[in-house]
């Protein structure tokens, strides 16, 4: 991981830190981690790449994706969940 890469220590959902491990091997980079809501969430800069999504979907067949239309306050996005915790990537425009 790039030494400006956050720490994931606060994340304790093994399929979250998967994707975001696997997101930052292929180039991709974490904006911002930032409470919300319903989890605490990762916020990638780039779009999820196809080759990843299928990765995912291989690998966490169960795990519950979601897209979010844009508001005032976010770009449109998409990502995953589990328990509370979550990731999400930038749609792409």
């Amino acid at each position: 991981m790039p030494a400006d890469t956050p720490q994931l220590d606060a994340f304790k959902s093994g399929a979250m830190v998967w994707i975001i491990d696997a997101a930052i091997a292929d180039g991709n980079a974490i904006d911002v981690i930032a409470p919300w809501t319903k989890a605490l969430v990762a916020h990638m800069r780039d779009p999820l790449s196809a080759p990843l999504r299928a990765r995912i979907s291989e690998r966490f067949p169960s795990l519950e994706h979601f897209t979010e239309a844009a508001t005032l306050h976010m770009t449109a996005h998409e990502g995953y969940i589990e328990d509370e915790f979550s990731v999400s990537f930038p749609l792409a425009r």
